[in-house]
Formats: structure tokens, C-alpha cells, sequence
């Protein structure tokens, strides 16, 4: 099983997703599973349409917004927010977690979170956000 971080209530994030982990993420609650890792990476990564076959099969929810780090838009922003409900316990997962993590910042400063705060909260996580600075701080509301 990949390794979840909790970041806040709601939102966790993870390392690639195998089909595997997926029963045990719904038996402790998860109730949707956000894709932020493009497909064909790595020869190892399986595919985004076979995570979504097998989130589906067990009643969970799947929403697929891949994101490249030097692509990073406000749409990809607005995404992951516009797939996140109150109260909902949702798994973001990339590559890394990184790149669902820089999701996170931007989705909270976007609501008001101050960005350096939020970027050294994830970073108390685990996270080193400071090779992603150059395509978070044209998003950033300072």
C-alpha cells in the first residue's frame, strides 16, 4: 500500500495508486480518487482508465485532472477544487504526491490560505515544494 499523507480533514495524498491498494483505501473510507499523474510516465504505471475501472467497481468516485508540473494552469487548479465536496474523504495521487500536494497550496491560497503557510505545511508533511516554486508562484495569490 502506497504511503497516505493527510493534509488536511478531507484531502490526502499518495504515490502512485496500484488496483491492489484500492479495497483496503475504500474499507478506511475513502469516498473518491483524484489522478493527478498523466498516463505513460513509466512503463510500470498502470494505466488511468484501469484505476478508474477498479475506483468505480468498489463505489468510490474517480476524477482524472493529470497535471505536468511546467503545464500547471489555473484550470488544473479550478479541477481539483471543483472536484472536492465538503466532507467528502478524498486520495489525490501523482507520481510522488507532490504534484497533489502543490494542488492543495494553490487551491487553499486560491480561498484565502496564506501561500508561504500553506507551502510550509506541506513541506512539514514530507513534501519538498521548492522544485515546484517556479511553476506555483505565477498561480499564487501573495
Amino acid at each position: 500500500m502506497s504511503n497516505v499523507v493527510q493534509i488536511d480533514e478531507f484531502y490526502f495524498v499518495s504515490p502512485q495508486l496500484l488496483r491492489e491498494d484500492l479495497s483496503e483505501l475504500k474499507k478506511q473510507g475513502f469516498e473518491k480518487i483524484i489522478n493527478n499523474r498523466p498516463d505513460g510516465e513509466s512503463d510500470d504505471q498502470p494505466s488511468a482508465e484501469s484505476i478508474r475501472v477498479a475506483v468505480e467497481m468498489l463505489g468510490m468516485k474517480y476524477v482524472s485532472n493529470p497535471i505536468e508540473l511546467p503545464k500547471l494552469s489555473q484550470a488544473h487548479v479550478d479541477a481539483q477544487s471543483d472536484a472536492l465536496v465538503e466532507g467528502e474523504k478524498t486520495l489525490a495521487f501523482c507520481r510522488t504526491g507532490t504534484r497533489s500536494s502543490v494542488l492543495w497550496v494553490l487551491m487553499k491560497n486560491a480561498q484565502g490560505g496564506e501561500y508561504q503557510e500553506l507551502v510550509s505545511q506541506v513541506s512539514g508533511k514530507g513534501f519538498d515544494l521548492s522544485r515546484c516554486s517556479a511553476a506555483m508562484e505565477p498561480l499564487a495569490k501573495k
